[in-house]
């Protein structure tokens, strides 16, 4: 206990010390887990609009040109009968041809002479609440087609193809340009904590001459950056709880025109241990590397 109480004595004593260098160290590890923090935010705020996108998401199948008018209600009855269909809707061509133009004048516009015989009766598919994702999408689109009579299912493929390369490209090239910031983060606090040690480089010959171990000699450094990395962590969670409050709830009524449903959030609990954990990891990690590089240089 005695000892452990000497070594947060030396670290607090030491954050005294050089109180503008810890602040700045401090400042950059959290400016550095709020931008890691945000794109986790905005990973996980697509995955919300996804799984909106797949609650909300309607099939329409349209049935082949030999397929006879009488013949679409079996067509129709068949695909509600799939167990992901909540509703499956008959849509003549004269009421596909009324439903666009009441999208507005530039609508009614495209249409103005297109007849009716032009478009092919189709099939609006509302999925079950429990199918909301873009794989349940896909399933149940390559199901509707399998269906006999139906020539093609249109569900926006495009889109969710690319929401879906999004996603890929967020989680995997984030990570990868997320652990690059980690490292640079790590190498500014292995710097600052260099010199500090240079600093007391005095009082760490005396203690190596007295017998004192490195592990004894490295654990007020290792508290300094876990203090420093604590506090950078909790600064970048600070200001994800004050950007929730202040800005999430705007965010979603600035979209709620173009992304209904979508309630924007900038904090989770879990990512914002995550950031703890994280700063507390960067300040450790670059105090050890400093410390243990500048025992091994003084015992050469």
């Amino acid at each position: 206990m005695r000892r452990l109480l000497y070594f947060i004595n030396q670290a607090i004593a030491s954050l005294r010390g050089s109180l503008g260098i810890s602040l700045l160290t401090a400042g950059t590890i959290a400016a550095t887990l709020l931008v890691a923090a945000m794109y986790a935010m905005a990973l996980q705020n697509l995955e919300n609009l996804a799984m909106i996108w797949g609650r909300t998401a309607t099939l329409s199948a349209y049935l082949n040109e030999d397929v006879a008018p009488e013949a679409g209600e079996e067509v129709r009855k068949n695909v509600a009968a799939l167990p992901a269909v909540a509703h499956a809707t008959l849509v003549s061509p004269r009421e596909a041809l009324v439903r666009f133009r009441a999208r507005g004048r530039e609508a009614a516009a495209l249409v103005a002479d297109v007849s009716e015989d032009a478009l092919p009766p189709s099939i609006e598919v509302d999925l079950k609440p429990g199918f909301a994702d873009l794989q349940a999408v896909e399933a149940l689109a390559r199901a509707v087609a399998a269906v006999p009579g139906i020539g093609s299912v249109d569900y926006g493929q495009q889109e969710f193809d690319r929401l879906r390369a999004l996603l890929e490209v967020l989680r995997y090239g984030g990570l990868g340009a997320g652990l690059l910031i980690l490292l640079a983060t790590a190498f500014i606090v292995s710097n600052t904590i260099r010199l500090t040690v240079y600093a007391r480089r005095d009082e760490i010959g005396i203690l190596r001459l007295v017998g004192a171990t490195r592990w004894f000699v490295r654990m007020p450094f290792l508290i300094e950056g876990g203090l420093w990395g604590l506090f950078g962590g909790g600064l970048a969670v600070l200001l994800m709880w004050l950007g929730d409050v202040v800005l999430a709830e705007r965010l979603s009524v600035a979209i709620a025109d173009v992304v209904g449903g979508l309630n924007v959030s900038l904090f989770n609990p879990q990512v914002a241990l995550a950031v703890l954990a994280a700063g507390l990891f960067l300040g450790i990690f670059g105090s050890a590397f400093a410390v243990g590089r500048f025992l091994d240089v003084e015992e050469e």
